[in-house]
């Protein structure tokens, strides 16, 4: 195994643990736009979901690149 085959899975397992990270956060926006009303929680839980999904996405492409 080579140098840069150990630093490929680092760097896809640490954008996996991103991208749950991320999914964590989508979640817990969500619990709370249920307990807070406000007119931008709309706004709030949109962004979390273009999060999550951007995160998704980059790990896809790490995979398929590196």
């Amino acid at each position: 195994m080579t140098a840069f085959q150990i630093v490929k899975w680092f760097l896809v397992v640490g954008l996996g643990m991103y991208s749950a990270f991320a999914f964590v956060i989508t979640r817990q926006v969500k619990v709370m736009s249920e307990a807070i009303e406000d007119e931008f929680n709309q706004v709030v839980v949109a962004f979390s979901w273009v999060h999550f999904l951007v995160a998704v996405l980059l790990t896809i492409l790490a995979v398929v690149v590196l």
